[in-house]
């Protein structure tokens, strides 16, 4: 087991990509498609395999950042699409003229697609949490 830190993996993912990115070109170069597959799959195996023998340490600080900053995304994101699809809606059912028209008939349907991510993102939300509670200690499993 290697032990680095997440500073370390970024450099490594860095040194790989820039090989990988110098075979692509060159091969691209040369006409020999073969040689950028392979040169772009041996560095997708290369990382997994150090992905998965190295052991990448965090610290409670950057987890806290992590997590602080998924939650303030979430809280941000969720209303404001849903807002958006909300307005959007509106307009079509009420008759407004330039809706009536037709003219922007494609708003009705962002505005749908819209609602239906935010309830995509609750679901999402609400599944995680439950699932998170559950491992780590909460919900109806303790006794």
């Amino acid at each position: 087991m290697i032990v680095m830190n997440r500073k370390k993996y970024k450099q490594l993912r860095a040194i790989v990509a820039l090989f990988v990115s110098a075979l692509v070109g060159l091969a691209v170069v040369r006409d020999s498609y073969l040689l950028a597959s392979v040169g772009v799959l041996t560095g997708m195996v290369f990382m997994a395999l150090v992905r998965s023998k190295a052991k990448i340490r965090t610290d409670e600080r950057e987890l806290t950042i992590q997590e602080k900053a998924a939650r303030m995304t979430y809280a941000i994101f969720a209303p404001t699409i849903g807002i958006a699809a909300f307005l959007m809606l509106l307009p079509s059912k009420g008759g407004i003229s330039v809706f009536s028209k037709g003219e922007w008939l494609y708003i009705e349907s962002l505005g749908m697609v819209f609602s239906y991510l935010t309830l995509f993102l609750i679901a999402i939300y609400a599944i995680s949490y439950h699932f998170f509670n559950r491992k780590y200690g909460g919900g109806d499993n303790e006794k």
